[in-house]
């Protein structure tokens, strides 16, 4: 294997992936979501498993950094007690390559109990058709994984980090993000030193 051309096709496969992306309705639609959550006092709770779940830590992180009130749940603690932190009009986005994983399903199925009703929900994935109930469904489709085994997560994560940032980014400049909340977000570290130069 010549490493150099390697790296080089991984590099292909990653961007003509990201290349194929299109926003369209559901990417609008997830971000009024997120905007209404905000409105009107709800959180915004990412989830997932595996390397989708880090991809939802990582949303969550950057929307509580840019004002939008967030945190990560994760689905199989949540049926460990964690179920109690999600309210009944909190907004759900979940990161699920499949649709179909097996922590999120029980998750969901256990918040209808608990709640006696689904809570809204907004699903990212590379599949049309998941198998558990969602409001906005935003699908970057099939899509080679970078890796020779196929199944490790590399193209997919990339594409949900790139929609996870579309939407958190959008949402908090509509909502009238800018450089006062950042600011105030952040008094500490390089960032923090930055606006600290800029007062004086």
């Amino acid at each position: 294997m010549n490493i150099v051309d390697r790296m080089g096709e991984i590099l292909q496969i990653q961007q003509k992936a990201i290349m194929a992306l299109s926003i369209d309705s559901h990417y609008k639609d997830a971000v009024d979501r997120i905007y209404n959550a905000q409105k009107e006092g709800s959180i915004v709770i990412t989830t997932g498993m595996g390397k989708a779940g880090i991809i939802a830590q990582k949303m969550s992180a950057t929307m509580a950094s840019i004002g939008i009130p967030s945190f990560y749940l994760n689905p199989a603690e949540s049926l460990h007690g964690d179920l109690g932190k999600v309210r009944e009009n909190d907004l759900l986005i979940i990161f699920s390559h499949s649709g179909a994983t097996s922590e999120v399903k029980e998750m969901i199925a256990s918040l209808h109990k608990f709640h006696q009703q689904t809570n809204p929900t907004i699903l990212v994935s590379g599949t049309s058709t998941p198998q558990f109930d969602v409001d906005v469904l935003i699908s970057y489709g099939q899509i080679q994984e970078s890796c020779l085994v196929s199944k490790v997560p590399s193209t997919s994560t990339t594409l949900m980090l790139i929609i996870a940032d579309i939407l958190a980014i959008t949402a908090a400049e509509k909502l009238g993000f800018n450089d006062v909340w950042f600011k105030v977000r952040h008094p500490g570290g390089i960032i923090g030193k930055t606006y600290a130069k800029k007062d004086e």
